[in-house]
């Protein structure tokens, strides 16, 4: 079983410093609303490396289905989920990819905190693998969207710069899309440092990519 999910969330939370002890018993819990916000931030991440590093995408991908037989009945069809999926993407077509695929909220079901035993749950990992693979098909199917919201928003980003700086917040520039995705790429790399690298793309994937218009070739 993948881990790109629970890896993205588990690193960013543990950057921000969570788990922490916390209530009567001091066990080690997790705010709700901040997972919440890792989970989106997971599902762009997943969106930007479709959109922007679709041979990295289709070999996430692969990974997630290493026990399949991509040459038998059961390989996964990315090119007919994604024609399927077309009609559902359209709810919200000038949204960020969290706010068009609408991933799990841990809070509505926890309530404002999960303890890091549920966090581990086997379920919320699952959970998790399956917002980062539509998040994945998504970019993989909508580069040209993504690319149109993610020059948007930094530009409404940069317009409000000296405004944030001006009240005594540190806030950065976001970098351009080309930069954006180096960085959204360089997390992946980080994963195969510490996890194991990724595999080849079979066969099948490749032929599902080149049908959806994607021009992608196998890495050397």
């Amino acid at each position: 079983m993948s881990i790109f999910g629970y890896y993205f969330i588990g690193s960013l939370l543990r950057d921000a410093g969570w788990p922490r002890k916390q209530g009567l018993f001091r066990g080690e819990t997790y705010d709700t609303t901040i997972v919440d916000a890792a989970i989106d931030q997971m599902v762009d991440w997943a969106a930007s490396l479709g959109a922007g590093r679709p041979t990295i995408a289709l070999q996430m991908i692969a990974e997630m289905f290493r026990d399949r037989n991509w040459d038998g009945d059961d390989a996964p069809q990315i090119k007919t989920f994604i024609d399927g999926a077309r009609e559902s993407w359209k709810s919200a077509l000038n949204g960020a990819p969290r706010q068009i695929l609408q991933p799990i909220r841990l809070g509505s079901t926890f309530g404002s905190s999960i303890s890091a035993k549920n966090f581990q749950d086997a379920r919320l990992r699952i959970a998790s693998e399956q917002n980062l693979l539509e998040a994945l098909l998504w970019g993989l199917a909508n580069p040209d969207q993504f690319a149109v919201w993610y020059t948007s928003t930094a530009e409404d980003h940069q317009s409000s710069l000296d405004f944030m700086r001006s009240s005594g917040l540190a806030v950065d520039e976001l970098p351009a899309l080309e930069e954006w995705f180096g960085h959204c790429e360089k997390i992946v790399r980080n994963y195969e440092r510490d996890i194991g690298p990724l595999r080849a793309i079979p066969k099948k994937l490749l032929a599902d990519a080149h049908a959806l218009g994607l021009n992608i070739h196998e890495p050397d």
